[in-house]
């Protein structure tokens, strides 16, 4: 076999990369192959990770056709081989980047003959090296990986999920490898490796954290050790790890700051102020250098990547900010907390919104933490964690998708048919979830009378109707802050602007659209003719619109925001990166309606739940309303129907909350759809008897999103 034969695929896209004429045998040309990926890995990084990648995804097609070929046990022991070592340095680069959907893939298809990085469900056996069957060189040229390997899974695990049950399988294998590699003086990878271990399984009250950690605390004290490998393992100390050091965390973080500064690398500077400020004395005394510290962490990676790939870092990192998000809710003040979050996020452009709002933390230890200009609320939970757990529990079956809680991975009873469609029938269960969370009528009882605040601020962010249940049950509305920034006074509605895009109702809407339009004096401008990307910049760059109203299909990815967009007439997917580079005009605040299915989702790590189409194309200059799941067609046409009539008297503001209301009942809706004009075509769509349960379940009316 020649070697162009073995990895036909990357011969084809780079066919001057290697000596492709060559003969090639696994059995015996595996440790050459294996070096030679490994170098070309490390040589495309130096062009960027996205030519290495698009390198490594074309290797991966080529094994993966080769695994399924393997004539023998032997030949597919060695592919095992080249497959886990070709998956090593993609892993490791999505996790720094922060595309941790990527790196679950080349984490577990690394170590697979089956893992498919495409499924969103996998039932494929794992196995870590040395393989039997492949030569005793090939194995010992695989075993330098698996430190680097064992550290990639861990942290994955720990900020992402899906791999605790391996990390547990793996747990006394990797224990042995990683604590091995520490006594054969790898202080480098050894002890990344072993600080990653020690963390999970900190987090997961794991009974091997004790060991790892100790041998770690051990070895910082030894005076062979350097002060920056020091650094690195006392930053463990900084989490739950510390119980079995002789230190609390605000202690290694406070002796961190003071001695090891010069030796902080990256985020680590900002960390350990955060969990060194535990009391208002402390945040007093240190507020400037902090936030300074903070601007200057998110202008590096602004300034070393891409806007969409700056947000990735944002918010696979926001973990660092919960210590000091923590304290301030007890001790500091909503002009604080948006102060650190606006170092974090804001944009440099823009100037930030006051600090008259809601904030939201729904994983304070104290109960779900509510801050107000004015007082704060901490909602009793004996059980803080397990509220939570029960809340994710309860997305995840009303969503038919998995949303991972404080208890780490479980066992979700999804049918992949179904994944990602809303199951009306775990409606009220997931109404109850989350007001038994958030405590709302408890909330209400609290809140002053006179507050209106002018959004909600939740960090971290999940997918849950909050922003309808709140008004529902405190009697106010806010929309769900995503720019933090000062808006521009709202645009009166003279344009209504109309991306027509294929649905099953869009012409209903549009003929509504047309009615409303014509009954308040609004000039309406439907989009015709093609319908693609080049027609939709020129739609949504329109100076003249005061409303931007989107028909159609949207897609999005739980892990790449290249993935994420607006589905155009030719089927081509507009990304929303692609869309957030659009111009928006600057006179005043427009709004833009995206009236398609999971236009307000965003991906959930650890922070605002910033990383969405909706959330993206927020600015002061545009408010957005979009749908957080996929919405039924009923739905969007009742609530767009809703929507643009209360818009005929009402501001924004006032119209989005009155339009959800009215779309609850039948009788009310097609009354309101009778005083835009008689005999409209969506009223006798949505006139139907099934129609009433559909719209009064909270996966419909709970579905749109008004965001700032």
């Amino acid at each position: 076999m020649k070697l162009s034969e073995a990895y036909p695929l990357t011969h084809a896209a780079y066919p001057a990369l290697a000596p492709w004429d060559e003969d090639f045998d696994w059995l015996t040309g595996s440790v050459a192959i294996s070096d030679f990926l490994v170098r070309v890995q490390q040589r495309l990084i130096e062009q960027g990770d996205e030519q290495m990648l698009a390198f490594a995804a074309s290797v991966r097609a080529d094994i993966i056709e080769q695994t399924a070929r393997a004539p023998d046990e032997a030949t597919a022991s060695c592919i095992d081989c080249v497959r886990f070592i070709a998956a090593v340095i993609p892993a490791q680069r999505t996790l720094s980047s922060g595309l941790l959907g990527d790196c679950y893939g080349w984490v577990l298809w690394g170590i697979s003959r089956t893992h498919d990085p495409a499924a969103r469900v996998n039932n494929a056996n794992y196995a870590l090296p040395p393989y039997e069957g492949a030569p005793n060189e090939l194995n010992e040229a695989v075993l330098p990986f698996v430190v680097d390997w064992i550290r990639v899974a861990y942290l994955l695990a720990r900020k992402f999920g899906g791999l605790d049950n391996h990390c547990r399988d793996f747990f006394d294998y990797s224990a042995r490898v990683v604590l091995m590699a520490l006594a054969n003086g790898d202080l480098r990878a050894g002890v990344e490796a072993t600080m990653a271990m020690a963390n999970w399984a900190a987090t997961r009250a794991h009974p091997g954290a004790e060991v790892l950690t100790r041998s770690l605390f051990e070895l910082a004290q030894q005076d062979f050790v350097d002060a920056e490998t020091k650094a690195r393992i006392e930053m463990l100390f900084l989490t739950h790890a510390a119980q079995w050091t002789d230190r609390t965390p605000v202690e290694w973080a406070r002796h961190l700051l003071a001695t090891r500064r010069e030796h902080l690398r990256e985020h680590e500077t900002f960390q350990a102020m955060a969990v060194a400020t535990d009391d208002l004395a402390s945040w007093t005394a240190n507020r400037t250098d902090i936030l300074a510290e903070i601007r200057r962490l998110s202008s590096s990676y602004h300034a070393d990547a891409s806007r969409a790939e700056a947000l990735i870092a944002l918010e696979s990192r926001a973990s660092i900010l919960m210590p000091l998000i923590y304290c301030l809710t007890r001790v500091g003040s909503t002009e604080d907390i948006l102060d650190v979050l606006w170092e974090w996020y804001g944009s440099p452009d823009w100037q930030r919104g006051d600090a008259n709002v809601l904030f939201v933390c729904p994983n304070h230890s104290d109960g779900v933490a509510y801050v107000w200009p004015t007082g704060r609320w901490f909602a009793p939970h004996a059980d803080i964690g397990g509220s939570l757990e029960n809340l994710l529990v309860g997305i995840s079956n009303a969503l038919s998708d998995y949303f991972r809680g404080p208890a780490g991975d479980r066992i979700l009873d999804l049918d992949g048919r179904r994944a990602g469609i809303p199951a009306f029938e775990n409606g009220q269960a997931l109404v109850e979830a989350v007001e038994g969370h958030y405590q709302l009528r408890g909330l209400a009882e609290q809140l002053p009378q006179d507050f209106t605040p002018r959004s909600l601020v939740v960090l971290p962010g999940h997918r849950d109707p909050l922003q309808g249940l709140f008004q529902l049950a405190t009697g106010r509305f806010a929309a769900l802050e995503a720019s933090l920034a000062t808006a521009a006074e709202d645009r009166s509605i003279e344009v209504l602007s109309v991306w027509p895009g294929a649905t099953q109702l869009t012409e209903p809407e549009v003929e509504c659209l047309r009615a409303t339009a014509l009954a308040s004096g609004w000039r309406l401008k439907v989009r015709e003719g093609r319908l693609d990307a080049v027609a939709f910049k020129e739609f949504y760059e329109d100076p003249e619109a005061d409303v931007l109203w989107v028909i159609g299909h949207g897609e999005q990815s739980p892990y790449s925001v290249y993935e994420s967009g607006l589905v155009m007439g030719d089927s081509d997917l507009l990304s929303m990166p692609h869309l957030a580079s659009f111009a928006v005009p600057r006179t005043g605040r427009r709004l833009l309606v995206l009236n398609v299915c999971s236009s307000g989702s965003a991906q959930t790590m650890d922070g605002m739940a910033r990383i969405g189409l909706a959330q993206e194309l927020c600015s002061p200059h545009q408010q957005v309303i979009a749908h957080l799941w996929p919405i039924d067609y009923y739905a969007a046409l009742a609530f767009g129907c809703s929507l643009a009539s209360r818009l005929r008297t009402e501001p924004v503001k006032v119209a989005f909350p009155s339009a959800t209301n009215a779309m609850r009942n039948q009788d009310a809706l097609l009354h309101e759809l009778e005083s835009i004009a008689p005999g409209l075509s969506a009223a006798e769509r949505l006139a139907h008897d099934h129609v009433a349960a559909i719209l009064d379940n909270i996966l419909c009316w709970g579905c749109p999103a008004l965001f700032t």
